[in-house]
């Protein structure tokens, strides 16, 4: 059975296409789809498909410009330009690309969250009073954070939405502070909510501001106090993990990722987190068989894709690490055809398809030329040539380049020494 084929199951293509969808894995669904498309089918099939793919791009445009949407409201508008861009290369429909358009030309007006000021009130049935935090008048209103609110939890499970917004005021406005990345104005705010109000929600939101900031120490305690008071809070599970293991905690690590995996937790982050648990312990064998089942589970993250590969040609499996490869897009933006850069590397290191990467290289001298990386690899595809005075010619000029970092350096130098030698 193909990598497709496990990723999706059946003996369907289109059927695993058709799931895809339907389980809103658009990723997946488009690099399907485009697989697909380059393959015999029926006309009935052929349509199918392409209606399928117009779905999958519309769903990744649609998630894109929601984050757009929430990021402009909190007032990166940088940030929101970067989703609207990448919106607007995966769109198919002519609706969603005008809203996509619409969202590029507007200029939002709507505030950020200024700092919260303590403001001294009297409780109705006491004398004495009780500091209640208050949005800045002159930056925000209470409306305003009820509409950001809503923008934000919209990519949220409708369950854990509907009990964000039933918080109190304290917490909703530590919440779109931390959400506005303003993580310093927000921590005070987080440690003014009441004991009464603090659950599970409060303790990840408050561990993962820790995290965020450094504070390994005490991220850690607060996470776990969230997973204390509600073990299937998997959010808790994603933000302690990587904070486990930053912090050396492996045996911890491991311990809560098969206790999550245990629960029904998402096995394609899970198996994830568990190749680079293992990378970090140089436990190969294991890393490679975490690689696979994170990637049979339909973790396609092209970060993740970049380390699974060289886990698996680390421990030999050649064919496996060309497919995962063969599954990147052709340049960093995402379209168009042709080898992709990890790829092109990968085929060097085995002298295959020299012509093609050959190409693939030029294209990236061209399009990077301050970076000597593919010089080098330009150099190094004309000796696997034979190309000898070319590929001698090239090198001697890439060696003595002070931008190549020193892992490429070492590379190039050993290179030079084996052919003067």
């Amino acid at each position: 059975m193909g990598l497709f084929g496990k990723l999706f199951g059946g003996d369907s293509s289109i059927e695993g296409l058709r799931k895809a969808i339907a389980q809103k894995r658009f990723v997946d669904a488009r690099l399907l789809a485009e697989k697909l498309a380059g393959q015999s089918l029926s006309e009935v099939e052929a349509v199918e498909v392409e209606q399928l793919r117009i779905v999958s791009g519309d769903g990744l445009a649609g998630l894109n410009l929601d984050e757009a949407l929430g990021l402009q409201c909190c007032g990166h508008f940088e940030q929101a330009a970067e989703h609207l861009n990448l919106a607007q290369e995966q769109v198919c429909s002519t609706e969603l690309r005008d809203k996509i358009e619409q969202a590029l030309a507007a200029k939002p007006l709507v505030p950020e969250i200024a700092s919260a000021e303590d403001h001294r009130l009297e409780a109705c049935n006491s004398c004495s009073p009780q500091t209640r935090p208050l949005l800045n008048d002159e930056d925000a209103n209470f409306g305003d954070a009820e509409s950001q609110l809503e923008l934000i939890l919209t990519s949220y499970p409708a369950d854990l939405a509907e009990r964000y917004v039933h918080k109190n005021e304290t917490f909703k406005a530590a919440f779109l502070l931390s959400q506005a990345g303003q993580d310093e104005q927000a921590l005070p705010l987080w440690q003014q909510v009441e004991a009464a109000e603090q659950d599970d929600l409060y303790w990840f939101e408050l561990g993962s501001l820790l995290g965020r900031t450094g504070n390994l120490a005490e991220a850690c305690p607060a996470l776990e106090m969230a997973l204390e008071k509600n073990p299937e809070l998997f959010l808790a599970i994603e933000a302690l993990v990587p904070i486990l293991i930053a912090d050396g905690d492996y045996h911890l690590a491991e311990e809560r990722l098969q206790q999550f995996l245990g629960q029904g937790g998402d096995p394609a982050f899970c198996y994830a987190q568990l190749t680079s648990l293992s990378v970090q312990q140089q436990e190969f064998s294991f890393a490679a068989e975490y690689a696979r089942q994170a990637i049979a589970a339909g973790n396609l993250d092209p970060k993740f894709m970049l380390l699974a590969a060289s886990v698996l040609e680390h421990t030999e499996a050649l064919e496996e690490t060309e497919n995962i490869l063969r599954k990147l897009p052709a340049s960093g933006r995402g379209c168009g055809g042709g080898t992709n850069l990890p790829l092109a590397e990968f085929l060097l290191r085995q002298k295959r398809e020299l012509g093609t990467i050959l190409d693939t290289f030029n294209a990236a001298c061209r399009e990077d030329p301050e970076n000597p990386r593919w010089q080098l690899r330009v150099a190094q595809t004309y000796l696997a040539n034979n190309w000898s005075k070319e590929g001698l010619k090239l090198l001697k000029m890439v060696v003595n380049d002070p931008r190549l970092d020193s892992e490429l350096l070492q590379e190039a130098k050993q290179l030079l020494a084996e052919q003067q030698g």
